[in-house]
């Protein structure tokens, strides 16, 4: 099944690329700050503001902010609800509160690497109408201990689904580190190349960098 999974991931990516060859890259910068609050072990809630700002113009464009819940029913299950409000801060008219669930699988391979397959479900109240997005996201990490500091790489593979076209219309491929700073405060900078190939064709190569504090 995992095989099968991968293949048809890889599938799409090619597909996709061959769809957005023509469209044309931009580059933007995504910072992002989070508060993590730990009711116990196994639940948190997670608070979180970010903006995207294209390089080229240096402005900001977009902001978004919400809050999820998150449960972990198993060392293996992991489940999400949360609420998202994005807005344009450019003029744009467009506008989205949006509904979140997600359901995790955790893999606990050998040589302590970790994979998650997260399904992702996105009820979207647009400007344009209610729409629904599925994402289907691989993601692969493990903790590496250098002298007495730890810190994680990850990479991940994801795809969209969006009920406006009926099909698959964007897939994101990441690649960043989780870097303790002290107790309670992390950072997180990563790669993002994300390609639209259905609406308006569109790459975006992103840096985000997310400042973590959990308690």
């Amino acid at each position: 099944m995992t095989r099968c999974r991968t293949a048809i991931l890889a599938a799409m990516f090619a597909a996709a690329g061959a769809s957005a060859v023509l469209a044309q890259d931009s580059n933007e910068f995504w910072p992002e700050a989070q508060y993590h609050y730990w009711f116990d072990d196994r639940t948190r809630a997670i608070a979180m503001a970010a903006v995207s700002r294209d390089m080229a113009s240096n402005a900001n464009y977009q902001a978004e902010e919400g809050l999820t819940l998150e449960h972990r029913f198993a060392d293996f299950l992991l489940g999400r609800i949360g609420y998202r409000h994005g807005g344009a801060t450019d003029g744009d008219p467009f506008n989205e509160n949006r509904l979140l669930t997600e359901q995790t699988l955790r893999l606990h391979l050998p040589s302590l690497v970790i994979v998650d397959v997260r399904n992702r479900q996105d009820f979207r109240w647009l400007d344009t109408g209610f729409s629904m997005r599925f994402r289907e996201r691989i993601q692969v990490q493990r903790d590496v201990t250098i002298d007495s500091y730890t810190f994680t790489p990850y990479a991940s593979a994801e795809v969209f689904f969006d009920t406006r076209y009926g099909q698959f219309s964007r897939y994101r491929l990441t690649a960043g580190v989780t870097l303790p700073i002290v107790r309670h405060f992390s950072l997180e900078p990563y790669l993002v190349r994300q390609v639209d190939y259905v609406g308006s064709s569109a790459i975006i190569n992103a840096v985000g960098l997310i400042f973590i504090a959990a308690f």
